[in-house]
Order: C-alpha cells, then structure tokens, then sequence
C-alpha cells in the first residue's frame, strides 16, 4: 500500500519505533533524531518546530530535563550519546520564548507545527497533522459538544500540560496552585542558576493565552475541597506534587538547624539568599536533588546576584574566597560512588565548584546542644543493596564518627501530602503515598476525577510529568463527551537511490567527533543565580548535531534478490550483518523478505543477520550489493489520537 508515493509498512512498527531509540524513550516521543539533524544543517527554525511539537515545555526542558532520550541514544555504545538536551536548548534559545543570552521574550514562529521532509528521504517530523503537544482532534466530532469546566489543581509541568490540550480541544479550563505564583517544582524546586524564571514565566504565559485561567494562593485542604471542585466542575485535575521530604528517622531529627531539602529550595527560591545556615554545612543525600541543595548552599556563602553591578559582586565573591568566608558543604551518601542516583555530570559539577562527597556513610543520629544540631553521627556501610539488589543498607558496627556542622539539610527523597483526602471523596491511596487510578485514563477510583505528575507514580522527570498532564488531557476529554481516544500508527519506507546515500546518511567523519558538553561559568564567577550553563555556539551545536547515527536510517534486505556473495558481510565496518544457515535461526522470531510469490530457495536456506544496535547506517553493504538485494530506507512514524463516539455506553453528554 502506498501513500503520497511513500510506501506505508504496518508489520513490525514497533521494532523500527524502537530502532529510534531517542524519540522511543521521550515519554512525548519527541523526535531528537530529527531535531539535532536539521541542526547539523543548519535548519535551525525547523529543528525548533520539531522539538516544540510535542512538548508545551521545550525551551524548559532544553535546560534541565533528565534527557532518557540520551540514555538511549546508541552513540552512547560507541563512545558517548548526543548531546540532545544541550541541542534542544539551542534551537529553543534562538526561536522559543526566552531568547538565550539578552533574556529577552519572542514571539515563536508561527504555527502549524507540520515541518514535512525538505527533500524526498529527508524524513523530519513524526507526528502530522498535530496540535502543538501532539494531540490530534483532527475531526470535528472530536471537539467538545457542550460546555464543560475543567479543574486543575496543580500549576506544575503535569497541571498546566494539561491545560494547554484541553485548551485546544475546547474546554474551560480553571487551575488552582497553593504557591503564590505558577511552575510548580520548576519554580519552587530547580535553582534559579539553572533555570531562569523569566523562561518559566515566558512558557506559562503562551499556555494560559490559550484560555486556561490561573488561580495562585489557593491550596487543596485549606482553601477548597475536592468535594467543593466536583460539585463545580464537570471533571478534576489532581497535579499536585510531592512537596513533602522524607524524613531519617533517626534522633535528634527535630534539632534547630536540621532542615528538609524541598522546604529549603522553596525558601530559597520564593525568599531569596537570606538563610544562615553557618559555614559548615552537611546534606543528606545522593540524588539530583542532593546535588541542587549543595549547589545552593555553597551559593549563600557569596552576595546574591539579584541585582546592582555584577563586576561589584563579582570583586566581593573574590574577595571572600580569599578571606575563607565560603560555605564548607559536604555530602553524606549511603551509596557507593557508581551507585548514587545522582547524575554524573550533576556531581562532577557540584565537585567542581568545591562539594566534598562523602561514599558508604549511613546517618546514625543528629546530635546537638541547647536545642540546635552540630553534627551528625554515621556508621560506615559495608553496601548499601543486598544480593536481589533491593536498598537495604549494611552497616559496619563500631564505626561510629561525627561530623561537625552548622547546619544539617535531609534529602532521601520525596512524599506527597494527603491529609486533604476526605473518606467520602472515593480516593484510594497506594502503600506508597500515591493516588491509585487507572495508568491508561489516569482516572482516579472517584468518578471523573483523575491524577497525574508525582503525586500519582512518585517523583520522576519533568518530561515524565508533561506526559502526564498530557495523557489526562485525553482520558478527561473522553470522559466528558463520551468518546474513546484511538491512537493510530502508520509506519513509512522511502528508498533512498544510491546517488543520495552520502545527503541522508551521517555526516562524513562523525565518528571522529566526541561529545562536547556546553560551555559553562568559570567556578569564580558562578555566585548567586548566575546561569551556570553557557549554551553551544552554532559551529559546535552543528557538530554536535552532527555525531547523530540517523537510526531512521535502515538497511532493507531483500531475499528473492541475494546471490549470497558476501559482499555486505565483508565490507561491514562494525560486524553488524553475519550470513548463517537458516538452521541456526531455527526456532527464532524471523521473516521473509520480498515478494513471497518469487523464488525464495536463497531464503529456505540462508538467513542475513543484522545486529540493530551495531549498525551505524553507513550505506556500505547498500553500495556494495551488486544486485541491490540490500537498500537503504528512511522510516518515519506518525501518530494521531482520534477520537471515536463510544458505542459502549458510557458518560453522556
């Protein structure tokens, strides 16, 4: 079957999804491939276009999102993945909200966000025709066919992710937040150093001029309850976070000078450098949010760079260092250095900028004098996980230190808070603190209410909780109008001819180029919300761009054509095709390929292996066939979410 002369493959979608890797594990699928492709060619607008079309929060996460695309990404298995989200960042900062170095707004290029192939087997987007977050009401049946006001409590990635679809697919929209302005954890939880929060603001306001109304100060328990939301609203939203840290559990936890880590980031980032934790200053803890709170409190030992003359605060940073008047932070982890959640990069920076960190220490207790903390005594760990790798500390006996400090900030981690749920909401709670509801709708066990970001799977990426909000944008709609949402897949081959190998394939030499992390603030410069991270400049965003394997970029074999020389197995430059008796495939998951009307006795007794995750697509075994039994193909996905009138019953309008 064909379509708009590209020939449509329904078998195995799912195989050459995943073959993708990057745009596979992005919760939004969000093409990377693409995006960090058009940049090596310097199409930097339509690499925007692409990054922005799946994801509300593109120029965010362009600076601080986990980046599973990266964890993906096969470079990875030759020498180091693409840096994606550093790419992400750089066509977001020249054509997002936020325009990079001046800080100043923009207006993004115009919409629709389709961005088709710029030549026949340059493939870019993955999702047309698309809303801009990828949720498709393609058909006017789909939109909404009554009144209906939506609340979403939450003003976070998962809340206002939310917002922007139910938005465009026409619903009234009303999100309540407790903190006096919206972001949620980008806000309250991320320092501003990696951060601005003129981007923040910049990415909520396009949200809410979509339609959605905002109102802050307004807390779920205190202000309203969900009972008040049901009666009126036809649906809710419950996006609420997990901003409550978990405690050691251990003596003298309720000392003077023992703070938890998410209270201290919103002091911090609604209060401004203000507290006095001392110079010596211990965090509990090794994960990513470990590594910011360390970050921070180094920063409050120099004059915040909120305002005034920044070379004057730049000479009283310096002349601090010299006098001794910096923070003295370290960092308590019960793991082993490989072992710590904690990103790599992440406490390869916090090293740099002089946190020491302390492997295989487990808290024993606070102690303390006169109601205040001043050290804390740990007991080495012999491991921190047993033999079926469950965390399950094993401590050494008769090791016991202290270590003295000022100030003691726990992070082990993260808890939402429930004391709102009222027996008669119909909400049921997991062992784990998080509100039950079914993963697919994201409903919750209360009719018409669903759930979605941390407070329903726990603390995870912001990437994970713009899925989210996302996902309950869809679930909510067919609630509300009784409809089903439909995903559809269509998968599509375009052969390349020979001619046009060296145009669609990686860029000459991309195997000689490593991975560059961006440009960072000298240490002596990074005092209070100075950007730490620089961004790339064009030339290197180019050749990062350009170290991408293109894995949408395929060798297709066809077996009716093979005459079984070898040629392609020889010239293989990684060892990825291997030609075996059929035998020593038997039993396995494989098909034919071609035609299987022809002649297909070369098939009935040879097979071509390909290993996937070895092949770099090259385009050598394609140019070598002398019978083009091997090509190259370019694959490309779509995907739409259709709605359908649900027959079954069901909700009415």
């Amino acid at each position: 079957m064909t379509q708009a002369g590209y020939r449509v493959f329904i078998p195995d979608l799912t195989f050459y999804q995943q073959t993708v890797a990057c745009q596979f594990a992005c919760p939004v699928r969000t093409d990377g491939r693409a995006y960090v492709t058009a940049i090596s060619r310097g199409e930097y607008e339509r690499a925007y276009l692409i990054a922005r079309e799946t994801n509300p929060f593109a120029s965010t996460c362009g600076w601080v999102c986990g980046a599973p695309c990266e964890a993906a990404c096969r470079r990875g298995k030759i020498d180091a993945p693409i840096a994606i989200r550093a790419l992400k960042r750089f066509v977001n900062d020249r054509y997002g909200v936020y325009l990079g170095e001046s800080g100043e707004p923009r207006q993004p290029p115009a919409w629709p966000a389709y961005v088709g192939p710029t030549n026949a087997f340059d493939l870019g987007n993955t999702t047309f025709p698309t809303s801009r977050s990828g949720l498709v009401a393609s058909r006017h049946s789909s939109l909404v066919t009554r009144h209906t006001r939506i609340a979403i409590v939450g003003a976070g990635p998962a809340g206002l992710s939310c917002a922007h679809d139910l938005a465009l697919l026409g619903h009234d929209v009303t999100i309540f937040d407790s903190a006096p302005v919206a972001g949620g954890m980008l806000r309250l939880g991320v320092p501003e150093y990696r951060l601005p929060r003129e981007l923040i603001d910049l990415e909520i306001q396009s949200i809410l001029a979509l339609g959605p109304t905002l109102k802050v100060n307004q807390a779920l328990g205190r202000d309203f309850g969900l009972a008040d939301l049901r009666r009126d609203f036809d649906a809710v939203f419950i996006a609420i976070g997990t901003y409550r840290s978990r405690g050691l559990n251990v003596e003298g936890e309720h000392l003077d000078g023992v703070l938890r880590a998410v209270d201290f980031l919103i002091n911090v980032n609604l209060g401004g450098y203000n507290l006095d934790l001392g110079k010596r200053v211990l965090v509990v803890g090794g994960g990513n949010v470990a590594m910011d709170v360390a970050r921070t409190a180094a920063r409050l030992g120099h004059p915040a760079q909120s305002g005034g003359d920044l070379e004057v605060a730049l000479d009283v940073a310096r002349a601090a260092r010299r006098l001794g008047a910096t923070q003295e932070v370290r960092c308590l982890v019960v793991e082993d250095r490989s072992e710590m959640l904690a990103d790599p990069f992440e406490v390869a920076e916090a090293e740099e900028e002089g946190i020491t960190i302390h492997n295989h220490v487990a808290p024993k207790r606070i102690v303390g004098a006169g109601g205040r903390a001043f050290g804390v005594e740990t007991l080495d760990v012999a491991r921190a996980f047993d033999e079926r790798g469950r965390f399950n500390p094993q401590l050494t006996p008769n090791t016991e230190r202290v270590w003295e400090c000022d100030s003691v900030i726990v992070s082990i981690g993260q808890t939402g808070e429930l004391e709102w749920v009222k027996p008669d909401d119909g909400l049921e709670v997991t062992p784990r603190g998080t509100l039950a509801l079914d993963r697919e709708t994201l409903m919750t066990t209360a009719p018409g209410v669903f759930a979605g970001g941390d407070i329903a799977f726990g603390p995870r990426l912001i990437i994970n909780a713009v899925a989210d909000g996302q996902r309950a944008a869809r679930g909510i709609h067919a609630y509300l109008q009784n409809v089903r949402p439909r995903l559809v897949r269509k998968g599509f081959f375009t052969a390349v001819p020979k001619r046009e190998y060296s145009n669609v394939g990686p860029l000459r030499d991309y195997l000689r180029w490593s991975r560059r992390q961006p440009p960072a603030l000298p240490v002596e410069r990074r005092i209070g919300v100075a950007r730490v991270e620089l961004g790339f400049d064009q030339a290197t965003a180019r050749e990062q761009g350009g170290r991408c394997l293109i894995c949408s970029l395929n060798p297709i074999f066809d077996g009716d054509l093979c005459i079984l020389c070898n040629g392609c197995v020889d010239v293989c430059p990684t060892d990825c095709l291997k030609l075996v008796p059929m035998s020593e495939v038997a039993g396995g998951a494989w098909r034919v390929t071609g035609d299987s009307s022809h002649d297909t006795r070369h098939a009935a007794h040879s097979a071509m292996l390909l290993d996937p995750t070895r092949c770099i697509r090259c385009g050598l075994c394609a140019a070598r066939c002398p019978t083009e039994a091997v090509r190259m193909e370019t694959f490309r996905f779509t995907e739409e979410v259709l709605f359908e009138k649900n027959l079954e019953g069901g909700r009415t309008a």
